[in-house]
């Protein structure tokens, strides 16, 4: 659609065929058929407004025009809509940390930290020849800390010349934050080096939720220190 092409609707004159209507308005955007009208939907650009919606009602019979307006509602709606994304945008806009990296810069839902506290495990095994496998605990604190333990094992050819066996541990602590809703958002933990990481989370189930791509179980409340 050009720039103002609401002012397109002063070509227009009811009796006009809808084929008439489209050649200066291009297509619609949706259409309906309510009682006994037609009812198209075209969103034209108005000038420091926007694409609004406007409703233009046909006769079923002849498919003639017969009058349209604006609809307020459908365009107030879609205000909402667009600010809810925009705040979402904003509260997850990216700062650069020391290192290069980047991390989300939302404010944390303290509502949403305390519903979503809790113990989580993981438990990755692999196969192939191979045995063993990696053991994730994470503990969320409804205060904002965390603390996060990995154990890894793997071994393979056992019973051979070839045989080899591997072992790690990991894990760290800090503070943590939340936005989303309780089935998905973003997380981000900043160890006490500060040092981010960014988790966008997804449920999968009551006691169920992947961090990333790596899927936890909710074990029982948190053991906090």
């Amino acid at each position: 659609m050009a720039l103002n092409s609401v002012q397109l609707t002063n070509q227009l004159q009811p009796g006009m065929s809808y084929d008439e209507v489209v050649e200066i308005l291009g297509s619609p955007k949706a259409s309906k058929t309510e009682n006994d009208s037609w009812i198209v939907r075209w969103n034209l650009q108005e000038m420091w407004k926007g694409y609004v919606p406007y409703d233009f009602v046909f006769k079923t019979e002849d498919k003639t025009l017969v009058s349209w307006e604006e609809n307020t509602a459908a365009f107030e709606q879609k205000q909402e809509q667009l600010k809810v994304i925009a705040d979402e945008v904003e509260k997850q806009s990216v700062a650069s940390q020391g290192n290069g990296e980047t991390v989300p810069m939302f404010e944390n839902d303290s509502e949403l930290m305390k519903s979503f506290a809790g113990y989580y495990y993981s438990f990755s095994a692999v196969g192939g020849g191979q045995t063993g496998g990696t053991e994730r605990k994470v503990m969320l604190c409804p205060n904002g800390t965390y603390q996060m333990v990995s154990e890894s094992g793997y071994s393979g050819n056992t019973g051979t010349a070839s045989a080899w066996g591997s072992a790690g541990q990991g894990g760290g602590d800090g503070s943590w934050r939340i936005t989303g809703t309780i089935n998905a958002g973003t997380i981000v933990t900043t160890d006490n080096e500060g040092s981010s990481t960014t988790y966008p989370f997804e449920r999968c189930g009551s006691d169920c939720v992947y961090f990333g791509n790596t899927k936890f179980a909710l074990a029982g409340p948190p053991n906090c220190r």
